[in-house]
């Protein structure tokens, strides 16, 4: 685009006066802004860079054709300058075009014949000679063999005097030879298995004559060849990156090879293997991951088995359970989280019963043997005098002689006086046991 807004600007000087009283075109934008602009098309949303690239070339393309056809239009008003003698004028539209298309062969040609003629005096007669001068250089050339050169200078002549009747006879005379040249190299270089060269060389010939049937059946042939090498090539590439395990690379290669020669049953055959091979080495890859419960790792390899897959839905299915194993551990990951928070909880509330337990029992244990402790302290006998032992001591006697004469009931009441006045006496307490075992029956 930036090479054709110019172009208005360049030839702005040979348009007509009604031309002249339009409004003046826009500045030219940059590409950038152009393809921002197409975002309104929906054109921003490619994703894929290839897509993108394409879609770039498509448009340096059309850019290409636009220049191509106002350049055309151009050299149509240069040439009609030329026709009308007004040879400055064509001379000024041919070197801009020239500028913008260095390889416009033929504002070129116009170029030089208006450098040639422009100033002459008598232009027409000057024009004869010129055009003269070519077609004997066209002659010449014609004699030594030079095709070619010969073909060139002789259209040349035609197009700067399309009624020469001689100029046109030769040209098609020499475009037979041209064509046989063309058709002749495209032979040689098919002999020498350089098939692209002979390609080249016999298309040369068609654009001659595009309806020669020899060419068009060579050509065809050729190309069938082509494609079949290219189909061979891109195989035993394909061959070699599956002797080195490289299935992927592979793979793509006899893809290339297809898009080549699509009937050819030997790569459509490997392809189906080696797909396959992908395809089992992704789902047993997925299932040793799913048996160590990788199953996030599991999906990915099932996911890149799917541009593989013959059977889809086998892929989906393994997927599905990937997903649901995948909740269903989560789920029970969360009840058993759950649940030993419950039981330390539980546990953590036992714990703290026990110490509180434990804690209270401590409590009243202290305030028991304290209880106790006063209480034997209120309860323990006063100390004994040497008076009570000594009167204890008598009533012990008394006692004994009133057992010994069986007054049980006396020796009980003088034991037991004994007893208050010293509990400690051992002799007290031993009889009023033995009173109490006679009294109850015993011996």
């Amino acid at each position: 685009m930036a090479n054709i807004i110019p172009l208005l600007v360049l030839f702005a000087a040979p348009c007509s006066p009604a031309a002249a009283q339009q409004p003046p075109p826009q500045a030219p934008r940059s590409e950038e802004s152009l393809f921002l602009d197409l975002r309104k098309t929906g054109l921003d949303s490619m994703s894929d860079v290839e897509e993108k690239k394409k879609f770039l070339e498509t448009v340096k393309l059309e850019k290409a054709k636009i220049q191509d056809a106002m350049l055309e239009d151009i050299y149509e008003n240069a040439f009609d300058y030329y026709r009308s003698g007004k040879y400055e004028d064509a001379k000024d539209l041919a070197t801009k075009i020239l500028s913008i298309d260095p390889n416009f062969k033929d504002a070129q040609m116009l170029l030089d014949a208006s450098n040639q003629l422009r100033g002459s005096a008598r232009p027409a007669m000057s024009e004869r000679l010129m055009i003269e001068d070519r077609f004997k250089d066209a002659l010449s050339y014609y004699n030594e063999g030079r095709i070619i050169e010969a073909h060139d200078k002789m259209e040349e002549v035609v197009k700067l005097s399309p009624n020469n009747i001689k100029a046109k006879y030769w040209l098609s005379r020499m475009n037979e030879d041209l064509n046989d040249y063309y058709f002749q190299r495209g032979m040689d270089a098919y002999k020498q298995n350089n098939l692209k060269s002979a390609l080249d060389n016999l298309y040369s010939a068609l654009l001659i004559k595009p309806r020669d049937g020899r060419t068009v059946e060579w050509v065809s042939r050729i190309e069938d060849e082509l494609r079949q090498q290219k189909a061979n090539d891109r195989l035993k590439e394909a061959l070699e990156f599956y002797a080195q395990g490289n299935l992927t690379q592979a793979y793509a290669g006899l893809q290339r090879a297809l898009e080549v020669q699509p009937g050819d049953s030997k790569a459509a055959k490997l392809l189906a293997e080696v797909r396959q091979e992908i395809e089992n080495g992704f789902v047993d890859s997925g299932r040793k991951l799913y048996g160590q419960r990788k199953y996030t790792d599991a999906i990915a390899e099932w996911d890149k088995a799917k541009p593989y897959a013959d059977d889809m839905p086998y892929i989906d299915r393994l997927i599905k359970r990937a997903n649901q194993q995948m909740k269903l551990e989560a789920a029970e990951k969360k009840r058993r989280a759950e649940e030993a928070a419950r039981r330390a909880k539980e546990e953590a509330d036992r714990r703290a019963a026990e110490e509180a337990a434990r804690e209270k029992a401590a409590e009243e244990a202290k305030q028991s043997g304290m209880a106790l402790q006063q209480q034997a302290e209120e309860q323990k006998p006063a100390a004994v005098t040497q008076e009570d032992k000594v009167a204890a001591r008598q009533h012990y006697l008394n006692g004994l002689k009133f057992f010994q004469d069986s007054s049980y009931d006396k020796a009980r009441d003088e034991w037991t006086i004994a007893k208050q006045l010293d509990p400690s006496n051992p002799d007290v307490q031993a009889g009023l046991k033995r009173i109490e075992q006679i009294l109850a029956g015993g011996q």
